[in-house]
């Protein structure tokens, strides 16, 4: 399955309004273009678990997960699958902000 055109803009909008950073694609590499250190990481974590009702376990969380905005929106997407979220509807990501 793959994930909704608004999970990507909903995901662009949260690292734009928490983390000020505006004009990544979904493939920009987030890591690798220092967009993101240990700081900014954590909270990119607890602004996707507030935004999209998910608890991400850190234990099972690989860095992968979180280097672009393709691979957060997969993360997501694993996680609904899983049934490991609260109750925050994914099909409509892109109607609210935090």
């Amino acid at each position: 399955m793959r994930p909704d055109p608004d999970l990507f803009i909903a995901i662009r909008e949260l690292i734009a309004q928490k983390l000020y950073l505006e004009y990544i694609s979904e493939d920009t590499d987030l890591l690798k273009d220092g967009a993101l250190d240990s700081v900014t990481l954590v909270q990119l974590i607890l602004n996707l678990e507030q935004r999209f009702g998910v608890r991400i376990e850190l234990s099972e969380l690989e860095i992968d997960d979180l280097r672009s905005v393709r691979s957060i929106a997969n993360l997501l997407m694993r996680l609904q699958r899983a049934g490991i979220r609260d109750d925050v509807e994914f099909a409509h990501a892109g109607s609210s902000t935090v």
